[in-house]
């Protein structure tokens, strides 16, 4: 990756909002609703406010012609879009020609740069990146933040944060400019990289539900029981109720150790081994046994509140909100308890999965809201439900449109191995369907009209094929 003319390009998109604060406009800024857009809408807020400025933030689930039009009716001098924007450059380069645009964000660009000289795309894909490991866009937005003020160096835990929520450290390190932060916020104090267990859990959950409700990787004969959970933690020694953070080193060496014997016993691929021991980030900002003690538990705190149309919540915690805080942890359990239904409707009625040449899908209707469809294909996948080299979409109908559907699909990196780009393919097969779709290679969405599914299916599989096909030549 070419970090240096990155970097410039962070330092334009830095001067350009720092010009517009200065001449008394208002910062608007649009992020995504996951745990990695909401840090990155969080960090720039924090940014702009530490100069001085005033900011209007919203949290949003996707870029679109009306979310556009609806920007465009505020007349705004500067518009900030952060953790998305890149797949929409047309559309705003259109609508928004009268104004500043600054696109701060990791997915793949329509296009590498704006015509408009007014518009600034911050994106670190075009000069190398491996946009779903070497930065996310919390990641990108906190070099802007930093390019305004070196004190912004402060926001490397929340950056962070968005990463993993981006599971950017998907196996178990970080890697490219996600490096780079890391090494600011231990120069900060500010956080710690630790290698544990990367089980979710660790801060507030007991042991028994840590283990019980492990889906990455799935602990064969334990997942979804936690009364076996509590018996095999009992035969190993261990006090069931006692949460992970209090264990002393050698208890965790033994844990560890048990869960990798645990695994070999039943077969579990490498990969999923290989998941158990890797890079947890902890911060001593907030104490042991907080969830916002450590990344991931915090992610998922945030990722609850966008996808319950709080996302502004989520920003509102990421600025230091105690109340805003208190309200999400009860939003959370709800969420949990989603989850947890999601998973028992996956594992027991996978056998209408539709299994394609290239793809498994599976229409859930309504059992499955449209929310948490990204997290029950990853179910499908860590459950052992599928092939680990075909990929994998589940479709929900749309909460917010009676007559459309959406999808979340999720692969792994030894599908990836033989050509597969979801992203691509969800955006090639939508344009077909009159819908919209995108994304990574390795997870990716679409929404579509409600009576194509079957069309959607077949048109899937041959983009699917023609990429492998592709990739052969």
């Amino acid at each position: 990756m070419d970090k240096g003319a990155f970097l410039e390009m962070v330092r334009e998109g830095a001067e350009l909002i720092k010009m517009h604060i200065e001449l008394g406009h208002t910062i608007r800024l649009i992020s995504h609703r996951d745990a990695d857009g909401i840090t990155a809408g969080a960090i720039l807020a924090k940014a702009v406010a530490r100069e001085g400025g005033n900011f209007q933030l919203s949290i949003v689930k996707q870029v679109s012609e009306e979310l556009i039009g609806e920007l465009a009716g505020e007349n705004r001098e500067i518009y900030v879009f952060s953790d998305l924007g890149s797949g929409s450059m047309e559309l705003i380069e259109k609508r928004l020609d009268f104004a500043t645009v600054v696109v701060a964000d990791h997915h793949p660009p329509e296009k590498e740069r704006f015509e408009k000289e007014a518009h600034h795309l911050v994106n670190p894909v075009p000069f190398g990146a491996n946009s779903v490991r070497d930065l996310s866009g919390s990641g990108v937005a906190y070099f802007v933040a930093k390019e305004m003020n070196e004190r912004n160096k402060d926001l490397a835990y929340i950056a962070l944060v968005g990463a993993v929520g981006d599971m950017q450290e998907i196996d178990g390190t970080f890697h490219g400019m996600n490096l780079d932060i890391v090494e600011d916020g231990k120069g900060t104090g500010i956080l710690e990289v630790r290698k544990e267990l990367r089980l979710f859990g660790r801060e507030s959950r007991p042991l028994y539900q840590m283990l019980a409700y492990s889906t990455n990787p799935e602990l064969p004969e334990i997942t979804g029981d936690e009364r076996k959970a509590i018996e095999w933690l009992r035969s190993k020694g261990f006090d069931p109720e006692i949460h992970y953070w209090q264990l002393r080193e050698e208890e965790k060496r033994k844990l560890h150790d048990a869960l990798v014997v645990h695994l070999i016993k039943h077969e579990a691929p490498k990969e999923a081994i290989d998941k158990l021991i890797g890079d947890v980030v902890v911060s001593p900002l907030y104490p042991e046994g907080d969830p916002r003690h450590e990344a991931r538990e915090f992610a998922t705190l945030l990722n609850a509140t966008g996808r319950l149309n709080a996302g502004t919540l989520g920003a509102a915690i990421c600025l230091g909100d105690e109340e805003a805080y208190r309200k999400a942890r009860k939003m959370l359990e709800n969420y949990k308890r989603e989850q947890i239904e999601a998973r028992r409707f996956i594992i027991q009625n996978w056998s209408m999965a539709d299994e394609g040449e290239h793809a498994y899908v599976f229409y859930v209707g309504k059992n499955i809201r449209d929310t948490l469809v990204g997290i029950a294909a990853n179910i499908a996948i860590n459950a052992g439900l599928v092939k680990p080299e075909k990929p994998v979409i589940i479709i929900a109908d749309s909460e917010e449109d009676e007559n459309l559907v959406k999808g979340s699909a999720r692969t792994t990196e030894k599908a990836l191995e033989k050509g597969y780009h979801l992203g691509e393919a969800l955006k090639e097969v939508a344009e077909k369907l009159g819908g919209e779709g995108g994304g990574h290679a390795i997870a990716a969405g679409i929404r579509f009209p409600k009576g194509r599914i079957d069309e959607f299916i077949k048109l899937f599989n041959e983009a699917l094929g023609k990429q492998v096909k592709r990739d052969e030549d």
